[in-house]
């Protein structure tokens, strides 16, 4: 099997199977990986521009059973268009996939689609657009003049961040970097591996997208406390927590995501106040009396605040996703104000981009729980010289909104929400 034939398959697994493409990576060989990863998040990120073209250039839809044709025309069109590979090289190669796969006559109007093709990829080289049904979502939320800002962001290639385990070791790192308030160290210029950054091997950072890691980066006076993480995997805000002292339970469904929760804590020598459980954060805590001094539930979302780092979610994520998920959370919610102390606190965040997921589940929650209020969310103060500021508007009515355009000039961020809740000491 070809490389691009194996590309266009898993295209169309990532867009009819609604899968993760992180969940089909290690299909490629090691040499493989840098173009497929380019051919294939670039079709992902690209793909309503080339859907409009198709539209205009095919004379009829395509027939079901030969579905992959799509798909063919898909990343063919991606390279053809963004990639720079020689016209008369992409032609020839996806023609010879349809004829294998197809047959004769396919493969004659693969070639005669991708020649006209060819002929458009000046005009379409720089347009950016979104795929109708995430406009939909964000319709609900958004001006048009957000949701453009949202749109400009598309392309914009996430930066890999950085959360350490001890300030200090920061300095360490021979790097083209930003260190914002919160901590987070950004690199400017990452190796492709990042085991080969200064420190890996000796467990002194984890990566973590800024936005993620404002919610704990805003808990002060943790240490000591008791701590339940609902939906811990991969971990990344349970090494938060422990490295700010605190005594955590962490759950997950998932026997392999928290086995590689285990193994990041490990590496980065947090184990030590860390218990963890295989098992649905409702049935465990359906089945104990325990209350915690903080529970956070990084909850089940659309993920629809991370698509440009995974651009499939464009795609394969719709409004009745962010229907399905609010049920979720409302339900884990409920539970988890069950187990706070009074005097406790509920730290809630969701990367979705949906206010549905976000604003609008606090609204909900706090109608139907007069026992718990709305504490404003802050950055601690930062002692690290020439830090940058977090964006003053990610705070918004106490509660913290990123957006990809916030913090632009800096790279931007993926979107997310998060709300602290304090139960009350007395009852209401």
């Amino acid at each position: 099997m070809s490389l691009r034939f194996q590309c266009v398959q898993v295209l169309q697994k990532i867009l009819e199977g609604k899968i993760f493409f992180a969940e089909l990576k290690n299909d490629f060989k090691p040499n493989d990986t840098a173009f497929a990863n380019e051919l294939i998040l670039t079709a992902l990120r690209r793909k309503a521009v080339i859907d409009e073209a198709l539209n205009t250039l095919l004379k009829k839809k395509i027939a079901q059973k030969y579905n992959v044709l799509n798909y063919i025309l898909l990343a063919a069109s991606t390279e053809l268009i963004y990639l720079n590979t020689p016209d008369y090289a992409v032609i020839n190669e996806y023609v010879n996939i349809a004829k294998k796969t197809c047959g004769l006559f396919s493969s004659k109007m693969i070639n005669a689609v991708l020649r006209q093709m060819a002929l458009k990829k000046d005009a379409l080289k720089n347009k950016v657009q979104l795929p109708q049904n995430f406009v939909q979502i964000l319709k609900k939320d958004y001006t048009l003049e957000q949701i453009g800002q949202i749109r400009d962001c598309l392309l914009t290639q996430p930066m890999l961040d950085l959360s350490f385990v001890n300030q200090e070791d920061i300095s360490a790192l021979n790097a083209d970097l930003t260190i914002f308030e919160n901590k987070t160290v950004r690199l400017k210029n990452p190796p492709a591996n990042i085991r080969q950054i200064s420190g890996y091997n000796e467990g002194k950072w984890w990566v973590q997208d800024l936005s993620a890691a404002l919610p704990v980066s805003c808990l002060n006076d943790i240490a000591q406390k008791k701590v339940l993480d609902m939906c811990a995997a991969p971990g990344g805000k349970t090494a938060q927590l422990l490295s700010k002292g605190a005594i955590v339970t962490a759950l997950d469904i998932s026997p392999s995501r928290l086995n590689r929760l285990k193994e990041n804590m490990s590496r980065l020598k947090l184990e030590k106040n860390l218990t963890t459980h295989c098992i649905e954060a409702s049935d465990f805590l359906s089945k104990t009396d325990e209350l915690y001094d903080l529970i956070l539930l990084d909850a089940p979302c659309s993920a629809t605040g991370t698509f440009r780092r995974h651009p499939e979610v464009l795609h394969i994520k719709t409004i009745d996703d962010v229907k399905a998920s609010v049920l979720v959370q409302k339900k884990l919610l409920d539970l988890a104000a069950a187990h706070v102390k009074k005097g406790g606190k509920l730290l809630y965040a969701t990367c979705s981009i949906a206010k549905d997921e976000g604003e609008g589940q606090i609204d909900a929650f706090l109608k139907t729980h007069a026992d718990f209020v709305l504490d404003a969310m802050q950055i601690a103060p930062c002692d690290i010289k020439n830090a940058k500021k977090i964006d003053k508007a990610v705070f918004y009515k106490k509660m913290l909104r990123t957006l990809p355009y916030h913090m632009a000039d800096d790279g931007g961020t993926d979107a997310f929400f998060a709300a602290l809740l304090t139960r009350k000491e007395k009852e209401c």
